[in-house]
């Protein structure tokens, strides 16, 4: 076989690995996953194709398409190797017993060691069976997204009277001395040159021995980039550190816009030509020969098309035109109204029952205006871009696109998730009286200034936090925890999906999505929905609320000035509101239990009047 295999989920290649991402394998091999350039979908590509067109105008692309499964050419179902294509890197490989080291192409397969003979120390020259080579830890990452190999001959020879290596130096890694640190690794050359790594992680190391940004992307194949030149300084890190690689992976809910009166198989259809009839459109009017065609190829009733297919346009007419430039949050707003309504059915991908708060107990009523139990519900998920050294918020999708591939290909891979949830609508009135509060201002100006700092560190705009966002926030992570007790899911399998704005309120939503998903297409079994019932769900909230009262680190934690990620909470640590990173969309921050249940010394701050419970 002239290719190696490599078994990825195809989930994992949208999140947690990427394309330009550095995947290790079993065998100390490391790969990146190449760009979508070289992704091949076989003699077929309507299998991998997902339909969700409010999330591929809100992407600018034409297909969002699932990841290729594995498929052998000598197979029955196509004739075309199928597999997700990678490169070799790092490139620097040494050997685990003598530390002979070698540098590879990025389409090499795996080297074996030399057999160097070295005068001194450990070799395997004459050695029978010689190991496999392992990848070098150390790499180089620019902010810009750049990544190459770490230049150990620019680094071994430095300073010495004949700097530049010559064709025939090889090169040996060694680590020895009781030190732990970089000061123990070191590379040693035939030539006698000799140096460890001890301030090679220092600002303007590299540069004082001639390296600066190539602009290298080995997973489009580009080592050096001649017509783009980068100056942005680089930065040694390791290759497994988190820092490497930040994948951005923008979702969407499915949103009905059909009734549930249409049967299943319109609806398919309605899908699968929405973009044919859509464009056949005469002065706004649906083109009744087109429909006819389309009803007696697919033998479905023209009528009931043509309703289904008037009743979606209207509904899209009826929204903010999605545009690649628009925010998050109106995105959402969608979503957010059918949310607090009846909607979508079993015949669909897509159906939620709202239930008003008075039909549960009255303990709940001054918070919540309605409850949404969502028994089905379909989220795709895309991938859109990556960053290096830090998440960039600031950068457009359009840009984010450019990293994926060198050519012009108008498709972003996905998956789709499918699942069930519970909906909170809060009380508007209730959170204006309450965020308008003195103290409730003052607590999440405290939050807005390490906030803003990390926002500037990721080239983003300020934002002046809004308090009930952060609320929401803190109510969705310790729920989240309540349920994983009270219905048998993992906190990891439980995700929230927040309906308000972060900074200035331009839209009016004031809810979270509490769901869990999964790739299978039956999603889950009804569990989470059961505990969202009158009766039930009202207890769940009760305790989650009486539990975020006291935390086992108190004082400690609720007196906190700033703790977790970037010093972006307040009093929230892993003891009482820290969720696994599956469950939430900002990384663990934006948290502060006082303004659910106040501080030891002010309940005025919390939401939730614990006194009242």
């Amino acid at each position: 076989m002239a290719y190696s295999v490599k078994p990825v989920r195809r989930s994992q290649l949208i999140s947690p690995w990427g394309v330009g991402a550095i995947v290790p394998f079993p065998e100390d091999e490391s790969l990146m996953i190449a760009g979508l350039d070289m992704w091949t979908f076989g003699n077929s590509k309507s299998e991998f194709i997902i339909k969700d067109e409010r999330l591929e105008k809100r992407l600018g692309v034409k297909e969002l398409r699932r990841p290729p499964d594995f498929r052998d050419p000598d197979s029955d179902i196509t004739n075309a190797l199928i597999k997700i294509p990678a490169v070799r890197f790092p490139r620097w490989l040494y050997c685990p017993f003598c530390g002979t080291m070698s540098k590879s192409s990025y389409y090499s397969a795996q080297e074996r060691c030399s057999g160097y003979e070295w005068p001194h120390g450990r070799s395997c020259a004459g050695k029978k069976f010689r190991r496999k080579l392992i990848p070098e830890r150390f790499i180089v990452v620019c902010e810009d997204g750049h990544v190459d190999d770490f230049p150990i001959m620019e680094w071994v020879h430095h300073n010495l009277s004949n700097s530049k290596p010559k064709d025939t130096c090889r090169l040996r890694r060694s680590t020895g001395g009781v030190s732990a640190s970089l000061t123990g690794v070191f590379y040693e050359c035939s030539c006698g040159a000799k140096r460890s790594m001890a301030g090679a992680t220092n600002d303007g190391a590299l540069e004082k021995v001639g390296y600066k940004c190539k602009g290298s992307k080995p997973w489009l194949g580009v080592e050096t980039d001649i017509e783009h030149p980068c100056e942005k300084p680089v930065k040694v890190v390791q290759r497994g550190g988190a820092n490497v690689w930040f994948g951005d992976v923008r979702s969407s809910i499915y949103i009905p816009v059909d009734t549930a009166n249409a049967s299943r198989l319109v609806l398919r259809v309605l899908e699968d030509n929405f973009e044919m009839i859509d464009s056949q459109r005469v002065n706004g009017e649906i083109n009744r020969v087109i429909i006819d065609i389309i009803s007696k190829k697919q033998n479905v009733n023209a009528n009931d098309l043509y309703e289904a297919a008037l009743r979606r346009i209207e509904n899209i007419e009826c929204e903010e035109e999605v545009t690649e430039e628009m925010s998050e949050e109106a995105y959402r707003l969608a979503e957010y109204n059918m949310l607090v309504k009846d909607s979508g059915g079993d015949k669909i991908a897509f159906h939620s029952k709202n239930y008003s708060v008075c039909e549960y107990n009255p303990a709940i009523h001054p918070f919540f205006k309605s409850i949404s139990l969502v028994p089905k519900l379909r989220e795709t998920r895309a991938f859109v871009g990556f960053s290096r050294l830090q998440p960039n918020d600031g950068q457009s999708i359009k840009d984010k696109k450019k990293m994926l591939r060198l050519g012009g290909i108008d498709w972003l891979p996905a998956i789709e998730v499918y699942g069930e949830g519970i909906f909170f609508e809060f009380n508007f009135e209730a959170l204006e009286e309450w965020s308008k509060r003195l103290d409730v201002i003052s607590r999440v100006q405290q939050l807005s200034k390490p906030y803003n700092a990390m926002l500037e560190r990721r080239n983003s705009q300020e934002c002046q936090l809004n308090a009930k966002y952060v609320m929401i926030h803190t109510f969705a992570h310790i729920l989240i925890n309540q349920l994983s007790f009270e219905c048998g899911y993992g906190s990891s399998s439980i995700r929230e999906r927040l309906y308000c704005d972060k900074g200035e309120e331009e839209h009016s939503m004031y809810g979270v999505l509490i769901y869990t998903a999964s790739g299978d297409a039956e999603g889950s079994l009804g569990g989470l929905v059961r505990q969202g019932l009158p009766d039930r769900i009202e207890d769940t909230i009760l305790d989650a609320i009486k539990n975020a009262k006291w935390c086992s680190s108190d004082p400690v934690c609720i007196q906190s000035p700033g703790q977790g990620p970037d010093s972006c909470n307040l009093s929230a640590c892993h003891n009482c509101a820290l969720l696994p990173e599956t469950c939430c969309e900002n990384g663990n921050r934006l948290l502060d239990r006082a303004l659910i249940v106040g501080t030891l010394d002010n309940s005025n701050i919390g939401f939730f009047d614990i006194d009242e419970i």
